[in-house]
């Protein structure tokens, strides 16, 4: 037969996901990870996925589940192979190098006028992605990687830094035109929340180092503010982007949106406390039948809502899995991001991919933001016999 059976290329890219993340989940295994580490956030963010593993047993569609499941302890694995393998400045130039290649190609493939590289509504760039949104987190996370180089680059000035530094711009201004062609409101907001943590976290050490802080004062006073504020901003900053871009000139439409999220909220009420299963809910033909609208939404299979999602999947104790491991994390980093090279990345980077999961389902297995947000809530994990963190005095 001349038609391509849907379901054997499912299983193709499932493979060659599991291709691609294998060597780093087998390093991680063969390395280990220490019970002292376990103890932590590590081990609360390995029950989390651990958990929507466990929802295979009663999913409304366990097949599904298996699957996505089974990539999401995958891509969480690779996150933590980054953090126990590689210290920040070679986390920061590892994003920064895997982003160009895919932004390059894009860039052209519509310089070639490549069919599909461009919406031809409305001129926003696709490139060789599915999409604006698809385009638009790489040129992102490449934007914000090249920008934290620089940072350290301008900092401390090492051999050749003026070539180093021009390099560096020249990413960080080809990746931002990328993320602007692309259109993506969503990406540009996150991006945006980012800058707003790394400002306050810079701020926090030039004062810490002034006043000589304790952890215990930063973790009381400083983290408990740091977390409400930036909670509070996130939820501003996108309840109102659409009148601040309405008078920068830009248009924004949440309404198809707005209608799964009130399809998500509705199917976690049904079932609150285990939920449906790991991206079960959006395969069930029941999810669907007892809501209202629902013949217009059958062709969706999540959220747009990371947040959304991990509800549906794994109820109220999934969620609370992530959320204490994302909070505890960021305790644990307390000192080391007055005293680390660039150690505001840590708080900025997570909170980007936060900030950017309120509106695309980014906690998935097989996509990178995934692989960001774990290294980035993790940290650097050195062995207990490496005391060599990649510590600075400086106040960059």
């Amino acid at each position: 037969s001349s038609q391509v059976d849907a379901r054997a290329i499912e299983i193709t890219k499932f493979a060659t996901y599991i291709l691609v993340q294998a060597p780093a989940v087998f390093l991680l295994v063969r390395r280990g990870i220490s019970k002292n580490l376990l103890k932590g956030p590590i081990g609360l963010l390995l029950l989390f996925v651990s958990w929507m593993l466990f929802s295979t047993i009663w999913a409304t569609s366990s097949s599904n589940t298996v699957f996505e499941s089974l990539t999401l302890v995958l891509t969480c694995a690779v996150g933590l192979y980054v953090a126990r393998s590689f210290r920040l400045i070679e986390q920061l130039t590892l994003f920064c190098i895997a982003m160009q290649p895919g932004l390059v190609f894009s860039w052209f493939a519509v310089r070639q006028n490549w069919a599909g590289s461009v919406q031809p509504e409305d001129g926003n760039w696709i490139g060789i992605y599915f999409n604006r949104n698809s385009l638009a987190p790489p040129a992102a996370l490449g934007l914000l990687a090249a920008s934290a180089l620089l940072w350290v680059v301008l900092a401390h000035r090492p051999k050749r830094w003026i070539a180093i530094g021009l390099t560096l711009i020249a990413v960080a201004l080809f990746d931002s035109y990328l993320l602007v062609r692309s259109g993506s409101s969503t990406s540009i907001g996150a991006v945006i929340v980012f800058g707003l943590v790394w400002l306050f976290w810079t701020v926090i050490r030039w004062w810490q180092r002034r006043k000589n802080i304790s952890l215990r004062q930063m973790l009381r006073v400083v983290y408990t503010s740091f977390l409400f504020g930036t909670v509070l901003l996130t939820w501003l900053g996108f309840q109102f982007q659409s009148a601040l871009l309405n008078r920068l000139g830009r248009k924004i439409d949440f309404n198809g949106r707005e209608v799964l999220w009130s399809f998500s909220w509705s199917g976690f009420k049904d079932k609150p406390i285990i939920g449906w299963g790991w991206m079960s809910a959006w395969r069930t033909q029941q999810f669907f039948h007892d809501r209202e609208f629902w013949w217009a939404l059958t062709n969706n299979y999540w959220s747009h809502s990371a947040i959304m999602d991990v509800l549906l999947g794994g109820g109220i104790i999934g969620a609370t899995l992530l959320v204490v491991a994302i909070i505890w994390s960021g305790a644990r980093q307390l000192g080391s991001v007055c005293s680390e090279i660039s150690g505001q990345w840590a708080f900025a980077a997570t909170w980007f991919v936060i900030a950017a999961s309120t509106q695309e389902s980014f906690i998935i297995g097989n996509h990178f933001m995934l692989v960001l947000l774990v290294s980035s809530m993790i940290g650097y994990q050195a062995d207990q016999n490496d005391d060599s963190l990649n510590k600075t005095n400086s106040p960059a």
